[in-house]
């Protein structure tokens, strides 16, 4: 079983012309979420992919496969920005994993509720204060 802190866990692949840092950032950004979650992460994988047709709106592509103990959870986004793909993939992989979840009257596990509040800590909108975001100083 690994955990999410060992090198690796994360695998991002590239397809198409991806701005340097991009896959550095989406592996950052999923680890975080990754370290919050009351499941083992056997294994996550990213792939960043950008359309070559400029005749495409938001051809910026990301999307997520986690195994959480053997239950896939499955996220992606797009957008006109890499930047933008990637910020949208990490929103919708916290909703998903707040749903993959096990029952919270499991003996030992921490409310749904904290869960929750922990996950939604991790991902604000860009340019939101510390204070605006809730968190204490």
């Amino acid at each position: 079983m690994m955990a999410v802190n060992e090198p690796g866990v994360v695998q991002v692949r590239i397809s198409g012309v991806v701005p340097a840092g991009m896959a550095e950032l989406a592996k950052t950004k999923v680890e975080t979420i990754l370290r919050h979650v009351g499941e083992p992460v056997l294994s996550a994988r990213v792939v960043l992919s950008r359309a070559a047709d400029p005749a495409i709106g938001r051809p910026a592509i990301a999307w997520a496969v986690i195994s959480l103990n053997g239950r896939m959870v499955r996220a992606s986004g797009v957008g006109s920005t890499m930047r933008e793909a990637i910020t949208q993939l990490v929103v919708r992989l916290r909703i998903r994993l707040e749903r993959a979840w096990p029952d919270e009257r499991e003996p030992g596990r921490r409310s749904a509720e904290n869960r929750r509040r922990r996950l939604a800590d991790v991902v604000v909108p860009l340019g939101t204060s510390a204070h605006e975001a809730g968190w204490e100083p």
